[in-house]
């Protein structure tokens, strides 16, 4: 038998100490007859318990706090022996915002899990906000460790400002091709004109991986200067670049881009013909259509679903029969998905008899795709057939012909929608709920109602919506009982929703919910009360613009903006 193990007194009390601080610090709280210095104090204590749930729970409680005492031991935490404590060590690091966490967060960028990277990588952004965390990121620039100065070079890009795209250029001449590589893509994030000749340079950088970084750059910068030396980059010897170089293009979306990348559909690659046949479809140009139906047969069936993904988008008629006679290859497997949803988009006459019977296909995604694709078809049978699709055995179809009938919006579905508020499925009733918000029928009001005491919280979300969008004088009360519903989204979608109703019973409501603990509600209140012409409305918004938040501070300045009071222009010009 195992015996069992008795936890010492004090490390009983460290345990529940430390539950109560992460509630009480997610509340913005101090507990009750414990100074926030005694439970910091307790927290830093904690995290060298001997338990590691003890201990990920005092450096996420840590963070909460915001208390600078606490930096250095989370620091030290980014050693512990436990990955999720590096993990929250590293994102309290973050919430602190701390200058001295950006070295060791950095090298924390090298920790051997990936969770770990992820979080430091998060918490230098939140940092990069501190013009002093930005000082020592260029300081870094010239550290000894090649990682250190690529995980630098990073992060200042995040930061977007317009004074290190010097430093950055300069790094493009780093020893080391990752420090060369990071810095590449970070001159992408920053889209500084002045970039754009010396990452063009860096197409030519003996290393390809840094090849590869300048061609995701000089993508997202999407300057007309880097078409051609990108176009030349589709004939580079290394796969990746060439694959980098074809995406890159379809995000320019220049119509000079057509025939290289035709071209590139024969490349001896697969992922490359894949990239360049998504790109056409990018760019919509006619000139594509011919090569990208031959691209339904090639020997690769990513490239083949790729090519019917973007003859979908260009929406040609020429494509439709080829298009069909891929629905009926026997090897069909990896690109239905494209085929079926390409002759939605395009919308034929010629295709909706074939999707149709689709719905009835024994293959399951065969059905799926259909229902998700008919949306596009304006046919009389489709509503019938779609209809009759909402109670397929698979949940997923039945998901699917709901979004398509709220897509067509014919009143026909109204009534078999309403009996699908009850499905068993929760994604099915999103989706019903959703669907008959855009068919705007007064018929569902009283089943949508019905719908706010779902048990899911989505569920209650898009009944929210739905309602809000029909506008009828019977939603007003229900929606603003959804402004206390336990779930901070549901809350906020509530606020929203009344913010589209012009009924004075509205506004105590959403005056109350400026007040919520949850900025995401408060600047869904804030919005909603700039499209209420009430004279009560606009000291509320001034005052909004002093809320901590600076999101919510945004939003109310945007709705005083939208107000015709002088008050409210005047406090807008502070």
């Amino acid at each position: 038998m195992v015996p069992l193990r008795i936890r010492p007194f004090w490390q009983i009390r460290l345990w529940y100490a430390v539950l109560l601080s992460v509630c009480f610090c997610l509340l913005g709280l101090v507990p009750t007859g414990c100074g926030q210095s005694d439970y910091v104090r307790l927290l830093i204590a904690t995290l060298k318990d001997p338990d590691p749930s003890a201990r990920q729970a005092a450096a996420e409680a840590l963070g909460t706090t915001k208390d600078p005492r606490a930096v250095e031991p989370l620091i030290a935490a980014l050693k512990d022996q436990d990955t999720r404590v590096r993990g929250n060590a590293a994102e309290a690091l973050g919430m602190i915002k701390d200058p001295r966490a950006v070295k060791p967060l950095m090298a924390a960028m090298r920790d051997p899990d990936y969770p770990v990277r992820f979080r430091a990588k998060g918490a230098l952004n939140d940092i990069k906000e501190d013009p002093r965390a930005v000082e020592l990121l260029i300081a870094a620039l010239k550290d000894p460790d090649p990682l250190v100065r690529g995980n630098a070079a990073g992060a200042l890009g995040a930061t977007k400002e317009p004074r290190v795209v010097e430093l950055l250029i300069a790094t493009l001449k780093d020893p080391d091709p990752l420090v060369r590589g990071r810095a590449a893509g970070a001159l992408g994030t920053i889209k500084d004109p002045g970039a754009i000749e010396p990452l063009i340079a860096t197409l030519k950088d003996p290393d390809t991986l840094v090849r590869r970084g300048a061609t995701t750059a000089l993508g997202t910068t999407k300057d007309p200067r880097a078409i051609e030396p990108l176009i030349a980059a589709l004939k580079d010897p290394d796969t990746e670049v060439r694959r980098g170089a074809a995406g890159a293009l379809g995000t320019i979306k220049d119509p000079g881009a057509i025939e290289p990348l035709i071209a590139a559909l024969k490349d001896l690659d697969p992922s490359v013909r894949q990239v360049a046949a998504e790109a056409l479809g990018t760019i919509r140009d006619p000139r594509a259509v011919e090569p990208l139906i031959a691209a339904l047969k090639d020997p690769d069936t990513e490239v083949r679903g790729n090519a019917a993904g973007a003859l979908g988008t260009i929406r040609d008629p020429r494509a439709v029969e080829p298009l069909i006679a891929a629905l009926k290859d026997e090897d069909k497997d990896s690109n239905i998905r494209g085929v079926i949803y390409a002759l939605g988009s395009i919308g034929d006459p010629r295709a909706a008899e074939l999707l149709i019977a689709a719905l009835k296909d024994r293959d399951v995604r065969v059905r799926r795709y259909a229902a998700g694709a008919l949306g596009d078809i304006r046919d009389q049978r489709v509503v019938e057939r779609l209809i009759v699709a909402l109670k397929d055995p698979d949940a997923m179809v039945r998901c699917n012909a709901a979004a398509a009938l709220g897509d067509i919006r014919d009143p026909r579905a109204v009534e078999r929608l309403i009996h699908a508020l009850k499905d068993p499925d929760t994604e099915v009733r999103c989706s019903v709920a959703e669907a008959l918000g855009k068919i705007n029928d007064p018929r569902a009001v009283e089943r949508l109602i019905d719908a706010l005491k779902d048990p899911d919280a989505m569920v209650r979300c898009n009944a929210v919506d739905a309602l809000g969008k029909i506008n009828d004088p019977r939603v007003v009360e229900p929606l603003i009982a959804e402004t206390k519903d336990p779930y901070v989204v549901a809350r906020f979608h509530a606020a929203e929703a009344l913010g589209k109703i012009n009924d004075p019973r509205v506004v105590e409501p959403l005056i109350a919910a400026l007040k919520d603990p949850y900025a995401m509600v408060r600047g869904g209140a804030a919005g909603a009360l700039g499209k209420i012409n009430d004279p009560r409305v606009v000291e509320l918004l001034i005052a909004a613009l002093k809320d901590p938040d600076r999101s919510v501070r945004q939003v109310a300045a945007g709705a005083l903006g939208k107000i015709s009071d002088l008050r409210a222009h005047t406090a807008q010009s502070r």
